[in-house]
């Protein structure tokens, strides 16, 4: 009777670290996404700055378009470390985001030309914008940005 016991005691534990064997297995590989490197702007001015973050891309039959809007999304989001600008003011939405040939044309929401202290000048943020998809997806051979449906800063590669 009481090997009997032990048998069930030794079972129960075996499985149970099976069990968090394969749930750590699973969390660690299961899709935690690509690590992406984010550049904002210092609020002092003192220069650029970087986050690392796992952006993760939701199904691997995505196109490209999908994984670089939703970069963009998250960029949009702002830094999550003090000390650091966002591009533009939080109520900034992606109005769209797509790719035609290698070339990435967005659209943003006409929020981001009212920047504050919080954030950086529309310019900057535009150039910085540019900068973060060129860093993060070497294949985009240039970026065309619009707020409000109207084109800015032609001259941005």
């Amino acid at each position: 009777m009481k090997s009997r016991a032990i048998f069930k005691g030794i079972g129960v534990c075996i499985f149970l670290i099976v069990i968090l064997v394969v749930s750590i297995f699973f969390y660690n590989f299961e899709n935690l996404g690509k690590r992406r490197v984010l550049y904002f702007e210092a609020i002092d001015g003192s220069g650029l700055y970087i986050e690392s973050r796992r952006i993760t891309e939701y199904s691997s039959t995505q196109g490209r378009d999908l994984h670089v809007q939703q970069f963009v999304q998250e960029l949009l989001l702002g830094p999550v470390t003090n000390g650091f600008k966002s591009l533009f003011l939080q109520e900034t939405r992606l109005e769209s985001c797509f790719l035609q040939g290698n070339i990435l044309y967005v659209n943003l929401s006409k929020e981001a030309l009212f920047p504050d202290v919080t954030t950086s000048a529309t310019k900057e943020a535009v150039d910085l914008l540019v900068y973060n998809i060129k860093k993060n997806f070497s294949w985009i051979e240039s970026v065309e940005i619009y707020i409000g449906s109207n084109k800015v800063y032609e001259n941005l590669v």
